[in-house]
């Protein structure tokens, strides 16, 4: 005998607002009816409870897009930007990229959760033989927003991807990529900063699976959490058995700045073919206290030398960023909340 579910008021809401959708939020809704919101009695949702961090939205909201009009045909060199702004109440949105064979393409996506927000986005890319997408993610969620940001991403021969989240977290922030990476030249380098204040989440699930040979892929992943915050950092490589000769180094790092900041983090390799370099590591740390006494030495004032070593601790991944002037900027809005955070 099989129980009958019975939906809370957010799952509900999101079960209505996408009452007659196609496509992916068809998928959604299906998911969202037959199975609820997932909660830590998944595995993969262990660290982050959509269904009790949503647990006080109710109606249906609306997310709007702005910068579409470009999305649909790219060309090379485009600089594409997104804003992805979720309302309060439960909403869903999807789009799909394809970046043409040999183009470049720049693309940065500021994903918006307001108060009272269930937002899902969710973004299909195809990067064509032979070309190269840098995505930036960025979130600027309300502290009170819940927020699903998702992506599937599919390589071609020679394609590239060079990908950065900067990350602040909210109530529940979740930002999934997922990756097919065919080998034959085709290389992913994903890189990320998270920075989170008391009472904000952020949760970083990603997946490379390799599916032929000679491919490569870089990760690199760094947090700072404060006391009262909570991070999440889940990776995994699948390497098939075809994917000889494979490529695929995994490292996240972060700093815990108070006695209750939370960490969890699960690095993952599933190795099927025997001629591969892959790696992964994990570590997870506090200021370097003598680096600290050093800077104050010299006259800074203690919040001061802290926000400065958590800033060159968290730029690492940043650099990454091809884009001097987009780089920057990242820099600078770590640099603001580290100022707030402090």
């Amino acid at each position: 005998m099989t129980a009958t579910l019975t939906h809370t008021q957010a799952e509900q809401a999101l079960i209505d607002a996408l009452d007659g959708a196609t496509g992916w939020r068809a998928q959604l809704r299906e998911v969202t009816q037959r199975e609820g919101l997932p909660t830590r009695r998944h595995e993969l949702w262990k660290w982050s409870d959509l269904r009790r961090a949503a647990n006080d939205v109710s109606g249906a909201g609306r997310i709007d897009v702005t910068g579409l009009d470009r999305l649909t045909s790219p060309q090379d060199g485009d600089r594409l930007e997104l804003t992805i702004t979720a309302s309060a109440g439960a909403s869903a949105a999807d789009e799909t990229l394809v970046v043409p064979a040999g183009a470049s393409l720049t693309l940065v996506e500021t994903l918006k959760g307001e108060a009272g927000s269930l937002g899902n986005w969710h973004l299909t890319i195809r990067v064509e033989a032979g070309a190269r997408l840098d995505r930036i993610v960025i979130t600027n969620h309300d502290a009170d927003a819940v927020f699903v940001g998702s992506a599937e991403i599919e390589l071609a021969d020679g394609a590239t991807l060079n990908q950065t989240m900067v990350d602040t977290g909210a109530r529940l922030s979740r930002n999934e990529t997922h990756v097919v990476h065919p080998g034959h030249g085709a290389s992913v380098d994903m890189g990320g900063a998270y920075i989170l204040a008391a009472g904000r989440h952020a949760d970083s699930t990603n997946l490379v699976h390799h599916t032929g040979p000679g491919g490569v892929t870089k990760q690199l992943v760094k947090g700072a959490v404060a006391s009262g915050g909570h991070g999440v950092f889940q990776g995994k490589f699948i390497v098939d058995r075809l994917a000889q000769q494979t490529d695929a180094r995994m490292t996240h790092r972060a700093l815990m700045l108070g006695e209750k900041a939370e960490i969890d983090a699960k690095p993952e390799l599933e190795i099927y073919a025997d001629d591969v370099q892959c790696a992964h590591g994990n570590a997870l740390g506090t200021l370097d206290e003598t680096a600290l006494f050093y800077m104050r030495q010299r006259g800074l004032p203690e919040a001061k030398a802290r926000a400065l070593l958590i800033e060159s601790y968290l730029a690492e991944p940043l650099d990454r960023v091809q884009d001097e002037a987009l780089r920057e900027t990242l820099k600078a809005s770590l640099r603001a909340r580290l100022g707030a955070l402090i």
